[in-house]
């Protein structure tokens, strides 16, 4: 096992330990010591996920709130909520206010704002993850809190259709849930105007470079004034991230940078993963 791996592997020793639920924990770390000479070989700690997508865990996620996951939702669980990618330089989910979701694929991220208290607009373009995010919601109670659109998350002027992974007809049709035909666009000003939000407490972006046009330097993005707290995931792929940061400090944000494994980045580094930025 290389060196950057057996570290990544004793921080979610760690992690799933603190947050995973006593039998969901003691399932991964028995699984994880099983399957060891597979994550060497494959540089990866997934094969030790696959005992919680045939038991499906319990977690304690960073706001307080429990987590069930059945086992077809455990894909994502240990990056969600045991290494906590989307809020750990400070960020809190809401106990009440707007959460918006951009990129919800299953729901993970929604569904835990809506048991932490908050009310939730679950935006995914792939038309298929739509029941799946019911079902979760359901799952969890918080079925009323969720509140599900099927859209291309884009620009007021820039469709979504038009930037990243989705922009590439081959990539679309490869996606595991979504349709030949993509759906419309749908920005977060219409998304406020559609839901009377007078302000979003929580901004959870991760739709896989289509960020460059929800955020393109031509576009009017007064209502990032309206956002308290915005979590950001960058593919560097499609568009200039550095522009894409100052923006972001243009709109009144403080802004800390990290790479997937959470080390602080500067804007122009080729490791930059992820923006957290807070209303100053």
């Amino acid at each position: 096992m290389d060196v950057r791996l057996a570290r990544r592997a004793a921080g979610d020793v760690r992690s799933v330990c603190r947050c995973a639920r006593p039998g969901a924990a003691a399932r991964w770390v028995t699984s994880l010591a099983v399957h060891l000479p597979e994550c060497a070989r494959s540089h990866s700690l997934m094969p030790a996920d696959r005992t919680w997508a045939r038991t499906g865990a319990r977690f304690r996620t960073s706001s307080g709130a429990i987590m069930s996951l059945p086992p077809a939702y455990t894909s994502g669980a240990r990056e969600m909520y045991c290494r906590n990618v989307y809020l750990r330089t400070g960020l809190t989910m809401p106990a009440s206010g707007w959460v918006v979701d951009l990129g919800a694929n299953t729901g993970l991220f929604s569904v835990w704002a809506a048991v932490t208290g908050a009310q939730v607009v679950a935006v995914e373009a792939q038309q298929g993850f739509d029941l799946e995010i019911r079902d979760l919601a359901a799952y969890n109670d918080v079925a009323e809190r969720v509140h599900i659109e099927i859209a291309m998350a884009s620009g007021v002027v820039a469709s979504g259709a038009t930037v990243g992974v989705v922009a590439d007809d081959r990539l679309w049709a490869a996606t595991s849930h979504g349709t030949p035909v993509r759906p419309a666009g749908l920005s977060v000003p219409q998304l406020m105007a559609a839901y009377r939000i007078d302000r979003v407490d929580l901004l959870k972006m991760d739709i896989e470079g289509g960020e460059f046009a929800v955020l393109d330097a031509n576009e009017d993005l007064q209502w990032l004034e309206q956002v308290d707290q915005l979590a950001l995931e960058i593919h560097q792929d499609f568009g200039d991230a550095a522009l894409l940061v100052e923006q972001l400090r243009r709109s009144g944000f403080a802004i800390d940078l990290r790479d997937n494994d959470g080390a602080p980045v500067a804007a122009d580094s080729e490791l930059l993963a992820y923006a957290y930025c807070s209303r100053l």
